[in-house]
């Protein structure tokens, strides 16, 4: 086996800054001025969004969520999605369980990310939705919490 070794044709912005002769590239600037545009744009339709529900990250709802979930009536099941796929029916029941009537929770084994969490009413189920909607399980999941079609 034949193995190349080769200068480097700059020095890394670790290296550089260790130096103290740091001075950002031009391409990762564009990129971060991208990044903030659209941090930007996102802080300014949130509020118009119901709920958050509309968008993920800036990014659109996955396919799987119906078109009009966040205007479902309410009722006693909650549909939740945007889940880790590492989440387990035991993590959510430690969440879901802090709220008054809980019943039980039916995760979607053909669909990772998706479960659906049961109530005895729908006034029970509203409370949970509004205490734990944007939950983050982890930090790039927040949880996005609806009414469940009937």
């Amino acid at each position: 086996m034949l193995r190349r070794i080769q200068y480097a044709k700059s020095k890394s912005d670790y290296v550089t800054k260790a130096e103290g002769s740091f001075v950002p590239k031009e391409k990762k600037m564009k990129q971060e001025e991208k990044v903030e545009r659209k941090r930007h744009a996102e802080e300014t339709q949130q509020p118009s969004m119901p709920n958050g529900a509309t968008t993920q990250n800036g990014m659109p709802v996955p396919p799987f969520q119906p078109s009009g979930q966040d205007t479902m009536p309410p009722n006693n099941i909650l549909f939740i999605h945007n889940l880790p796929i590492e989440t387990n029916s035991m993590m959510l029941q430690l969440l879901f369980e802090q709220y008054p009537g809980f019943k039980e929770i039916r995760m979607i084994e053909a669909k990772p990310g998706i479960a659906f969490v049961e109530y005895e009413d729908d006034v029970q189920s509203s409370m949970a939705m509004q205490a734990l909607q944007g939950f983050k399980i982890t930090p790039q999941n927040p949880m996005v919490v609806s009414f469940a079609k009937k």
